[in-house]
Parts: C-alpha cells; structure tokens; sequence
C-alpha cells in the first residue's frame, strides 16, 4: 500500500479521538517552546560562569532580551537566578512532555481498540462462504497480534511529528545563533537520511514476510490444539512437533532479518551525526573567532543544542524504521478487512413480517465454489406453516445445504427461495433470522452460565421465562442437581455437561426464542438410547403447532411428520406421509427396511 493510501486508512480510526491527538500536538508545541527556552539558558549561565556579559553576536532583537533577564537583579543573585530558572523550566517541560506521551499513548490505545473492533465486527457480518475458506488460526493472527503491532503506527506518526517540531523549534534557535553554521548542519545531517532509504526498503519487505509467518504459525497452532485428539490417537506428535519448529524457524527467520535492518539505523544516524558534530565545533570555532568573549558561550549552547537535535534525529529514523515495519503488519489486517467485504451476502430491504402460509424452493440450485457439480439440482419444495417437515438421505446428499439455504447462510445460484411469496434474498438477513431456531446434532454451548446459554437468543428475557423453558426441554431436573443450579459455567462448547444435557439446553435455548420455524438437524443422531428418548420428548413437546423442519438419520424418529422428503444426490426423489412413502416401495421404503433389520 502506498503512504497515503495507508494514511486514509488509518484516518478512520484516528477520526473519532481526533481531539486527542490535537491535545498531544497543543502540548508537544508547547513541549518544543520549553525545549528551545531551557537550551537558551546556557548561554546566559555560560555568561554569568565567566563574567562575561557580550551578546554582540547575538543578531536577534527577540533572543537578546531573554538571555540578558539576569541583568535585571544584582551581580549577586544573577546565577542564582538563571539557575532557578533553568530547574523550573525543566520541570515544567518534563511535565508536559509526560503529559504529551500519555495523550499519545491514550490516542494509540483508543484507535487500537477501535481496530480490534472493526476486525471483530467485519468477522461476524462476514457469512458463512468466508468461514469454509479461512482457518481459525489465520483470524486469529488478525485480531491479536498483527492488530497489536498495527496499533504502534497510530502512536508513531503522531512521535513523528511532535519530534519534527522539537528539531525545527531547536533549529530555529539554531539559526539565531549562527546561520552559516545551521546552514551547514542542515546540509549534513540530510546525509543521514541517504543511507537509511535503503534499510527501510529492505525492512518493509522483510514485516510484510514476517506477518505472513505469524498467520501461518497461528494457523498451524490453532489445528493442533483442535485437532488434538487426532493428533493424540496417532502418536503424531513429535510430527506436529516439527512442524511447528519449521513454522517457528520461518517467522524467526523473518523477523531477525527485520529487525537487523531496523537496528542498523541508529548506529548510523549516530557515527554520521557524531561525525557532522565534530566538524561543525572545528569550524564554529573559526567562525565565530571574530568575537574572543563570546565565542565560547555561543558555541557552546551551539553545540548542546545540536547535541540535543541528534539524539531526535536518530529517534526521528528510529520511529521511521518502525513505522516501516509495522506497515506490514497493518497492511495484513487491512488486506483482511478489504479484501473479504465480497463475501457478505446483499442484505434486503423488507422487514419480515412473519410466516403467514408456507416457505417455498422453486427450481432450487446449489453448488459450493470448490466443488464443480451442484450440491442442490432443481429442487422444488413446500414447507408449509404448522407442520413438520422432515428431510432424509444419504450422508452427502444435501440435506444440511438445503438447511444452510433456508438459513440464508448462501444463496441459491439458480431459482428462490420465497417466504409468502417474497423472495428470501429481498428480506432483511437479521429480521428474518430472529425467527428461525435451530438444534444441531453438534451442539454449541457458550463458556458461560446454564442461564445466559439458555437466554442467548433473547437476553431480555426473565428467569421465570428461562425456567418455563427450561422445563419444556425437560432440563430443570439435572440444571437444578448442578452445582450452582442455572448458575453453573458449562465449560468450553459445554464439555462440563453430557451430550444429551446439551440437547436439552439446546432446546430449552430454541423455546425460549419462541420461532415461527424451528430446525432440527439430527439433533438426537449423537445420543445413546436413554438420552435420544428423554431429547426426543422434548422436540415433540416444542414441535406442537409449530412449523418444524427436521432432518433425520433414524427413520424411526420422523414417522408422525406431516411430510417426509428423500435427498439423494441433490435431487427430490419422493415426497410424502411415512405411510405414502412405504407404499410406493422406493428409495425411502429401502433406507426404513434396512434401519429396521438393524
């Protein structure tokens, strides 16, 4: 990304604490106007040291005055004076540069903040098409540290400036002093500048490979701590093992070469600015031989002030050789934030009203971006209001597609899917969703309290409403025999309960939501017998009077559905009552038989 384009980038996080960095710029002026008046103040202490009390080299009418203030009180107390002076003006300037640091310091935080949040928003409104792409880890690596090293370049432009201001208040005093020698500094120290192009090429390319290997080494962390107990099951290790050495040694790598290059910057700031300092007394002491009292004074605060703009000049690098390499990182997280806006799915303008009659497919097809043949071929489908609907087949024929389409987790790329006539896609995606509730085979309990798990689909809601819901799921009996009751933190995707206790939770959570269509994708496939009769009371107690799609691996459990719709291959082949569909002796007469012999 070019400078200003990384500039506007950055403006819209910095914009919302733009009065910050405004009170830090106030203060880093005000910090610039100390610096120069507390180095001015060695000429005059210099003065008073020696006895001498010539500023016939001074030209400035401005300067004189200020340096001759002593003056104005006896022989006795003008050192005491400048002294006094001298400890206030330092102390006043160390507290306002503290100040202008925690200002800076407060503005990176808050746009840092801001960033963070800008990731975790455009994670959560990209849609489920992004998510089969990306891994985990690679998202991660976003939000966490490529986001945590992206944040300094809010704080470093802002140290940028506020040095820019230091050096040209103190090269202004500078000018004052002696014009012919602040003429040749300038032109010297722009030397610096020369050799450093370079290495802050060299080291942008370098933060661009080493935030590459951060997402891949987060990336392969995030797929073994997953997968662990495959890892675990095949002794597989010291395999995985490896392979994070190898990821280890590739951001190693990268980041050492980086960070060699940023180093080198300030050793050589320092040997060429020592270097023009060394010249300039030798030449200073020439120049200014015309005046044998007050060369020495003048040259002297030449040279502390000099020596002051130095060390800001090597800083002003440093910061330059940083901002180059925390570019990378940015660009990374902003590659992510603009890069993926293609994948949200057009949002619509109409508000949904409710279902009224039914939920159609006409000419429905389907087909996922790594996969050449449609998942879904032409299907056409009526899910009618009050009634359940369940839809069986084989492992990979499209039932839970069909689901992802009726979620509007995708789109169709041929045909609609109408709600009351109204094509799915013209509805808003929140309004429309708000009334849906699905029970998975695999379900997903949040690391938090038995109660805001239950009331995740309706915060609001009160506890005589989560308990009532709870007790159609048929789960206050074992929520009341946890050890805190509706208080109990379940556990990471609940592993603290038992699988049927999370159907249970699952269903109370789909209750509460009180939806017009509830979904039940295998929501008792995973459970032993005992738990599949307890879960399976429960849906039927949810399912009364209610528009019910469900899709089912044991037959057994779909016999009283108002219809019945065989998958196979992405295609409808039969629709019907239980009863209609053994009749006819096909597909679905074949997959009940061979449930029932087993």
């Amino acid at each position: 990304m070019k400078e200003k384009t990384i500039l506007i980038s950055l403006y819209q996080f910095v914009k919302p604490h733009r009065y910050l960095a405004i009170v830090s710029l106030i203060l880093a002026s005000i910090l610039s106007v100390l610096e120069v008046l507390s180095t001015a103040l060695i000429l005059p202490l210099t003065q008073a040291l020696s006895g001498n009390q010539d500023y016939s080299n001074i030209q400035s009418s401005f300067l004189k005055p200020l340096l001759s203030f002593h003056t104005y009180f006896a022989p006795k107390w003008q050192l005491l004076v400048i002294i006094i002076a001298l400890l206030c003006l330092t102390i006043i300037k160390n507290a306002v540069a503290y100040l202008s640091s925690i200002s800076i310091y407060d503005f990176m935080l808050r746009s840092g903040t801001l960033l963070r949040r800008k990731c975790v928003e455009h994670i959560l409104e990209l849609e489920i098409p992004f998510y089969t792409r990306k891994n985990l880890g690679e998202l991660l690596s976003h939000i966490n540290e490529q986001v945590q090293r992206s944040e300094l370049l809010f704080s470093l432009y802002l140290e940028v400036i506020r040095n820019i201001l230091i050096i040209s208040f103190l090269l202004c005093f500078l000018m004052v002093l002696s014009p012919l020698l602040t003429i040749f500094a300038l032109v010297s120290l722009s030397i610096v500048f020369l050799p450093l192009r370079t290495l802050n090429r060299d080291l942008q390319v370098y933060s661009r490979k080493a935030a590459v290997a951060i997402e891949a080494f987060s990336t392969l962390v995030t797929e073994i701590i997953t997968g662990i107990r495959v890892v675990k099951s095949f002794h597989a290790e010291a395999r995985e093992l490896k392979r994070a050495d190898e990821s280890l040694q590739s951001r190693y790598n990268a980041d050492l070469t980086g960070y060699k290059y940023y180093c080198a910057s300030a050793p050589v700031t320092e040997t060429i600015g020592i270097s023009v300092l060394l010249v300039i007394i030798l030449i200073g002491a020439n120049l200014l031989s015309t005046s044998t009292n007050s060369t020495l004074p003048i040259l002297l605060t030449f040279t502390v002030t000099l020596m002051r703009i130095l060390p800001r000049v090597t800083v002003l690098n440093s910061f330059r050789s940083q901002i180059y390499l925390f570019r990378g990182y940015y660009e990374a997280v902003q590659g992510f934030l603009y890069n993926t806006d293609y994948l949200k799915l057009p949002n619509g303008e109409k508000y949904y009203p409710g279902l009224n009659s039914s939920l159609v497919f006409q000419n429905v097809t389907f087909t996922f971006t790594h996969n050449t043949e449609p998942t879904l071929h032409n299907i056409n489908l009526e899910i009618v209001k009050g009634k359940t609907t369940a839809i069986v087949g084989s492992s990979g024929s499209g039932k839970s597609t069909l689901v992802d389409l009726i979620m509007r987790f995708y789109d169709p790329e041929e045909g609609s899917i109408d709600v009351d006539g109204i094509d799915l896609r013209d509805l808003q995606i929140g309004s429309f969703r708000s009334a849906i509730a699905m029970v998975s085979q695999d379900t997903f309990l949040f690391d938090v309290s038995v109660r805001d798990n239950i009331g995740y689909g309706r915060p609001n809601a009160t506890d005589s409403e989560i308990v009532a819901a709870a007790k159609q799921a048929y789960a206050y009996e074992f929520i009341q025999d946890l050890p805190q009751g509706f208080d109990t933190i379940v556990g990471n995707r609940g592993t603290r309960l038992s699988g049927g206790q999370r159907q249970r939770i699952a269903i109370a959570r789909a209750i509460l939501c009180n939806p017009d269509i509830l979904i039940l994708d295998e929501a008792t496939s995973a459970l032993d017998s005992n738990s599949e009769r307890i879960v399976q009371e429960a849906i039927e107690a949810v399912s009364k009077n209610r528009t019910v799609i469900v899709i089912a691996h044991r037959l057994s459990t779909i016999e009283k559905a108002d219809k019945i719709v065989v998958l196979q291959n992405g295609h409808v082949l039969e629709q019907g009552t239980h009863q209609e569909l053994l009749n006819n002796q096909r597909v679905y007469y074949s997959l009940y038989k061979s449930q029932v012999h087993v």
